[in-house]
């Protein structure tokens, strides 16, 4: 069986091998007297060069983003952290999950773009599959059944009877986690201790049981 999220078109499209170029190029067609008037950051948000920017978008696990102010920012492709779950676990309707040490698994649907609306085959039989996939990794990861969001709804219209899909309560996951709608879709998941782990625009499904698999043990 590949682990591959066949709903963001991963193990077929060739925008997977590309993420990275996709962004370069983004950051390329910028207008250069903006780029010249606000320049890069690095994650931390201190000024770097434009070489050293792209070199850490090319062989790095980074993204490059608006920084809000005009300019861009460095964004790690594998965030991981620790936030108050209270409001995430509530939001979703997994309280009762929160109060049992349950983990919670979050898929998050950008929006539809050229990766994840690419690929052939019969995605949607694909995708089920893969869901009743991370069912079983929760269950045996002592993590609730996983959630569906969205930011835009566009593009998931075939997959509507395989998981109910939910948009973004109140926005929280996004100002949170997923703060640009990156390629493909990014998952993230959360212990009740608060810790996180998660990838940003696209990945492996195993990925997620990894994430699990280490939360878990950080956390006996």
């Amino acid at each position: 069986m590949k682990f591959y999220f066949y709903l963001f078109g991963l193990s077929r499209s060739p925008y997977f091998s590309r993420m990275k170029a996709i962004f370069l190029l983004f950051l390329l067609l910028s207008p250069p007297a903006l780029i010249a008037q606000t320049g890069y950051k690095d994650e931390m948000g201190r000024d770097v060069s434009r070489e050293y920017f792209e070199n850490q978008i090319l062989e790095g696990p980074y993204f490059g983003i608006p920084d809000g102010e005009g300019g861009k920012i460095l964004v790690h492709r594998m965030p991981f952290g620790k936030v108050d779950p209270q409001a995430f676990f509530e939001k979703t309707g997994n309280l009762d999950a929160l109060n049992q040490g349950k983990s919670l698994i979050v898929i998050f649907y950008p929006g539809q773009d050229e990766c994840n609306s690419t690929g052939s085959g019969d995605r949607t039989k694909s995708f089920e599959k893969e869901h009743k996939t991370l069912i079983k990794w929760a269950e045996k990861a002592n993590a609730a059944p996983p959630i569906y969001l969205y930011s835009n709804p566009s593009g998931l219209e075939r997959f509507k009877d395989v998981v109910t899909w939910k948009p973004d309560p109140d926005g929280v996951f996004s100002q949170t986690f997923f703060r640009y709608p990156y390629p493909c879709g990014s998952f993230v998941v959360i212990h009740p201790s608060g810790e996180f782990r998660g990838i940003l625009g696209g990945y492996p499904l195993n990925q997620i049981q990894v994430a699990l698999k280490k939360l878990q043990r950080a956390n006996r």
